[in-house]
């Protein structure tokens, strides 16, 4: 009876899956429908009792999300082909035991225009199946390829990408890479981008995450090498070992959120600069859920086609409407980290801005005394003596070739002039409070607290001068 009852239940399930397969294709292509600048379709679905057949159109609208002067089309359309076996006993795509496997391919001969890639294989391509209780695994890829020669004098290298991920009823995970991407020009600009990699782990159902809910998780994403060079560079601009790394949380009353963001740069050289680890932690708070919630969705239904400074009309008249109710949460602003070394020396800063007691707001609304009054501050700069020397003779040869005419320009002279202008100009920010000496460095710390401004420990009469 029990290896009956087992055999039954592998022959019955694939009309149940079926129903399953379609139910889950027709929601994840209405949540992408959903999305600004998306129209998502899907045509010509056809269930039988051991497999699925589907075509999905995609419309990306561009409208003038472009610059002024990129003659680009309006919008790009796409074509997805998906194939799917219905369960329990799985043998393509995806082999196992599960509800169903697929494989959605990109529909891509109007590409091979453009670009070169393996015959037989699609530049997109992605496997799946979906688990007895609900949650799916999935790998995608893009294919290898590089640009058809063209007019326009661009080649472009590209070394393929690889990615998987897992979703469940109530968590996201997914990662991916590439090699290498290559740009060059026939006006002998070069872009080189080395090993690109990125991990996202959202802790909510993707209908949520594709509908703009905030919510729970982490992030990252590391590049090997930026490199960019052109024909009117000494030096090459090189940027190595890149990182960043994010963080959301939701509160206990599940009113507020918090972000995180936390970026690193080994090395940065060029011909005019060379900076080592730095670094940049940012951090905010109290963060009001729901204000950020409906400013996803303002942004879900305005026209991407429209004019620019229309939208941000509508998003600045938004902000208005919901100011008080964002400013109530007293949100927060830290940089928490800001530092850098360079040959010169070392540079550190640290910054908290956060709003506070707002229960109503000014009119007019960008009254200066009354956010002053309920903006409290505090922000610290330490600053190595050679690199501020340095610094400030960098600042002084920018403003000489800004206010010569090349004719004009010495940069024996000008260098000279600037190494003797730029201990006068350190000496005068010294004596006006701006910065104070402490061993080795300069260093200068702020704090604005209920309206009084207090710079390395004298108040300054910014509130009065207001006033008056």
């Amino acid at each position: 009876g029990g290896a009956a009852a087992v055999v039954a239940a592998f022959a019955v399930s694939p009309y149940f899956t079926g129903s399953v397969v379609e139910s889950q294709v027709k929601a994840q292509v209405a949540a992408l429908d959903s999305q600004p600048a998306y129209d998502a379709k899907l045509v010509d679905f056809q269930s039988g009792y051991l497999s699925s057949e589907g075509t999905i159109l995609v419309t990306v609208k561009l409208g003038n999300m472009t610059d002024d002067g990129m003659e680009l089309p309006e919008e790009i359309n796409a074509e997805f082909q998906l194939s799917a076996q219905h369960g329990l006993l799985l043998t393509k795509y995806d082999a196992g035991i599960g509800l169903a496997s697929w494989k959605l391919e990109l529909v891509d001969d109007k590409l091979r225009e453009y670009l070169e890639w393996s015959d037989g294989d699609a530049l997109y391509h992605m496997t799946g199946s979906l688990g007895l209780f609900g949650g799916g695994e999935y790998r995608d890829r893009i294919a290898k390829f590089k640009v058809v020669e063209n007019g326009d004098g661009v080649a472009v290298n590209f070394s393929g990408y690889q990615g998987r991920g897992a979703i469940d009823s109530d968590n996201i995970e997914y990662g991916g890479g590439f090699e290498q991407f290559k740009l060059a020009t026939e006006g002998g600009a070069r872009v080189d981008l080395k090993d690109m990699k990125f991990d996202i782990n959202a802790e909510t159902p993707l209908e949520k995450l594709l509908k703009g809910s905030v919510y729970e998780g982490e992030s990252s994403l590391s590049i090997a090498q930026f490199y960019f060079e052109d024909k009117t560079m000494e030096q090459p601009l090189v940027l190595s070992n890149y990182q960043m790394n994010t963080r959301s949380d939701i509160g206990e009353d599940e009113v507020n959120a918090s972000m995180s963001v936390a970026q690193t740069l080994e090395s940065l050289t060029s011909s005019v600069i060379s900076v080592n680890d730095i670094a940049l932690d940012i951090s905010m708070d109290n963060l009001n859920i729901e204000v950020l919630e409906a400013f996803q969705k303002l942004a879900a239904n305005q026209d991407a086609t429209a004019h620019p400074e229309v939208l941000l009309e509508e998003q600045k008249e938004f902000f208005v409407k919901r100011l008080i109710q964002f400013a109530e949460a007293e949100p927060s602003l830290k940089i928490d980290a800001l530092k850098a070394s360079f040959e010169q020396g070392d540079m550190n800063a640290d910054m908290m801005m956060q709003l506070a007691a707002i229960d109503k707001l000014p009119q007019p609304i960008d009254n200066q005394v009354f956010w002053l009054s309920h903006v409290n501050s505090d922000a610290n700069l330490s600053i190595d003596k050679p690199l501020a020397t340095w610094l400030a003779e960098k600042q002084i040869l920018m403003q000489l070739k800004n206010q010569l005419p090349p004719t004009r320009q010495d940069p024996e002279k000008m260098q000279q002039l600037a190494e003797q202008q730029a201990p006068l100009i350190i000496s005068a920010l010294i004596q006006q409070g701006f910065i104070t000496e402490q061993d080795d460095a300069y260093v200068s710390k702020f704090t604005l607290q209920d309206g009084k401004f207090v710079l390395n420990g004298n108040e300054l009469p910014i509130m009065q001068a207001l006033q008056q």
